[in-house]
């Protein structure tokens, strides 16, 4: 059975449809892809945000840095919510999964044997480098024309999501399945 039959025999779709007997990437793919990249560097933000944000309120309620509050909380209950100092470590807990398997598709993306690494390239220096290259840099970067950097973009967008949402998210779902934190 082909990984496409495997895949949605696991009740996962790939987000690949299959016309006249050849598989195409799903809009979906590009459109979720692109909106996740987006927001890759404002999540990376709030983790960092929210790790000086808890760091900090340990240390003006407890004079605890955030590892001693951990291992003393039921010393320091009175000052801060256990509910609310567990609810803000999971929503960060949470972010930083879906950084990491953004990060992994990445990787698996610039192993790619057919242009990974530029596609990689394209992805990083627009969504994910610290300081994004703006078109006409990311057009003396590659070297290439207009319609070609958009076809390369669209197609390093495509193969990303189908590598994260094809191959990644239905793998973290089955672990997450297996280590019973969610049901079906």
């Amino acid at each position: 059975m082909d990984s496409y039959g495997e895949i949605q025999s696991n009740n996962f779709n790939l987000g690949l449809i299959r016309t006249r007997g050849n598989l195409k990437v799903s809009p979906n793919i590009y459109h979720n892809t692109k909106l996740l990249l987006k927001l890759y560097n404002k999540v990376l933000w709030r983790i960092n945000n929210s790790f000086e944000e808890i760091e900090a309120d340990s240390i003006s309620f407890s004079g605890k840095k955030l590892d001693e509050l951990i291992e003393n909380l039921t010393d320091t209950e009175e000052f801060i919510s256990e509910a609310k100092l567990e609810s803000r470590l999971q929503s960060i807990a949470d972010s930083k999964s879906i950084i990491n398997l953004i990060e992994k598709a990445l990787m698996m993306l610039k192993s790619y044997p057919e242009n990974g690494e530029r596609y990689y390239s394209i992805i990083y220096k627009i969504y994910i480098s610290a300081y994004p290259y703006c078109e006409n840099e990311i057009l003396e970067y590659l070297c290439c024309s207009r319609a070609t950097y958009y076809r390369e973009k669209r197609n390093a967008i495509n193969l990303l999501g189908t590598i994260l949402w094809g191959y990644l998210f239905p793998n973290f779902i089955k672990e997450l399945k297996s280590l019973e934190l969610i049901q079906d």
